[in-house]
């Protein structure tokens, strides 16, 4: 159908095929979280014929990863172990990397910032192997049609120690791709650590050239917030309790709308985590409404059963979005990668482009 035939309401409408097409740049994604049902099952089988463990074991873990959209919210974290369970050694972390990339390019991703915490496995693995395991598997990836970056988290419950040693690596690993490794994260369970605690690591890693995005207000903690607005990161994660009506405060409301700091939005996490009451009622509105700068991001695919094109579809029907505003915020969302100034321009080229020859307009 084109413009011009009696169908040319039907064309306005977004669809799932227009989200599955539009070009989009995934900032929040998780590596162990985006872990396809195929690619568990694979690392799975592999680890099991391995270490001969118990069927039944296994039998539980394969009736969780087959539940989908109907699994539990307990569920969904039991999945978050699994999938670490998984990913123990080199080998398992190069393919989850590529299974994840390959995936976020099916869905017409063409760029994308991968992000995880390293781990160490006494006698199999350490943070520089978990590290240079996701970097060999980007720089192998075959996928031509996906630009890839990493990023490495921190996460704050497991302390100031472990969070030196990962500092350490990462620094390491981006002296020798500087291009590749971009940023990192201060994610993890926020009613655990301090914030404090992390301000030197991360304030190290931003005068060594790498950006910083932080896990910001998944639970109401006005000073926690506070601080972290005022270190002012390059990009912030969630901000779910910022709002006067969620939890937050007008003063803050207000703080986070003047710093201009882009906001990765992750819909689907926070309403099946019950951080967003429904997807009508999220904060995104909020901050769309009066143009601060947001990207919408799936955080853990494969544990919500969701993907980034879906995330657009959700966000279009809650809130009443048409094809341009989608394609605006997608083309918006390259200003806020942490890619160079000439990878951004080849982008928004590339957007462009789609965009012309594309009956999807």
């Amino acid at each position: 159908m084109r413009a011009g035939t009696s169908d040319d309401n039907m064309m306005l409408q977004v669809s799932d095929v227009f989200c599955k097409r539009l070009p989009k740049v995934e900032l929040h994604a998780h590596l162990n979280g985006s872990l396809s049902t195929k690619t568990l099952r694979e690392l799975a089988n592999l680890q099991k014929s391995l270490s001969g463990s118990d069927d039944a074991v296994w039998n539980i873990q394969e009736a969780i990863i087959e539940h989908g959209q109907k699994r539990t919210l307990e569920e969904c974290f039991q999945l978050f172990g699994i999938a670490h369970s998984l990913t123990t050694t080199p080998a398992a972390v190069y393919k989850a990397t590529q299974d994840v990339i390959k995936e976020f390019a099916d869905d017409g991703v063409l760029y994308l910032e991968l992000r995880s915490t390293p781990r160490s496995v006494p006698g199999v693995m350490s943070k520089a192997q978990y590290i240079q395991a996701m970097v060999d598997a980007i720089q192998n990836s075959t996928d031509g049609q996906i630009l890839v970056k990493l990023m490495v988290s921190l996460d704050r419950q497991q302390g100031q120690e472990s969070a030196s040693e990962t500092l350490d690596a990462v620094l390491t690993a981006h002296s020798q791709n500087p291009k590749l490794i971009v940023g990192l994260d201060l994610s993890g369970d926020p009613m655990k650590g301090s914030l404090t605690d992390y301000l030197p690591s991360l304030a190290h890693a931003r005068n060594a050239g790498l950006k910083i995005s932080i896990h910001c207000a998944e639970i109401p903690n006005p000073d926690e917030v506070e601080k972290i607005l005022d270190f002012h990161p390059d990009r912030l994660g969630h901000c779910t309790c910022i709002h006067p009506l969620y939890g937050g405060s007008q003063e803050l409301w207000i703080k986070l709308l003047n710093s201009h700091i882009p906001v990765e939005l992750c819909l689907t996490s926070n309403v099946k985590c019950g951080t967003a009451e429904s997807y009508k009622k999220h904060h995104f509105i909020h901050l769309f409404s009066v143009k601060h700068p947001v990207v919408l991001a799936t955080d853990d695919k494969g544990v919500f059963s969701t993907s980034l094109s879906e995330e657009y579809m959700l966000t279009a029907d809650s809130h009443g979005l048409s094809r341009e505003q989608l394609w605006q915020m997608a083309l918006s969302s390259i200003d806020y990668t942490f890619a160079s100034e000439e990878e951004k321009n080849q982008l928004k080229d590339m957007f462009l482009q789609i965009k012309q020859l594309s009956d999807v307009q």
